[in-house]
């Protein structure tokens, strides 16, 4: 994977929240503002090379989850560190962030995948598939929330998934 000082995480910015297994592994959080909203966990070695990554996307007008813009998730972890149970820690850190960062904000707010290429991963948490407006992405829905995406799961069910 990627190293936090590649030059395509320049426009990052980068806050140690926590560290894991006797402070081997570092948990960053990370806002990008550069065009879309995108939110970052980031789980490092010591020498700042990343192991894991859970993302979040999407447009907004004064924050993320206020324009009905789609908002879009990705995660990755390292074949080496799978099984570990890092992507519920990486899921849990980032609902906790955008609680403390959007305290308002209503559980219901639907985050979605573009593709299931995951082996089971996006069912497994409860994502559930999405038939909004179809996966043809058709220009007549193209605006609306979740058009073309293939599933969706609420920030409510990923934190509770993340307890679980």
């Amino acid at each position: 994977m990627d190293n936090l000082s590649d030059p395509h995480l320049k426009y990052h910015t980068f806050e140690k929240i926590g560290s894991l297994h006797d402070d081997n592994i570092t948990v960053y959080y990370s806002i990008n503002l550069n065009g879309d909203f995108k939110r970052g966990i980031y789980l490092t070695m010591t020498n700042d090379d990343i192991i894991g990554e859970f993302g979040i996307k999407g447009g907004g007008l004064n924050q993320q989850f206020d324009s009905g813009k789609t908002n879009d998730m990705h995660i990755c972890i390292d074949d080496n560190y799978q099984g570990y149970g890092l992507s519920k820690i990486m899921i849990e850190y980032m609902i906790d962030m955008i609680y403390k960062d959007i305290p308002n904000i209503n559980g219901e707010q639907m985050i979605f995948i573009d593709a299931d290429a995951s082996a089971g991963f996006w069912d497994k948490i409860g994502m559930i598939e999405s038939n909004r407006y179809g996966y043809d992405r058709n220009p007549k829905y193209a605006d609306r929330e979740g058009a073309g995406y293939e599933k969706y799961i609420t920030i409510n069910k990923l934190y509770k998934f993340s307890k679980s």
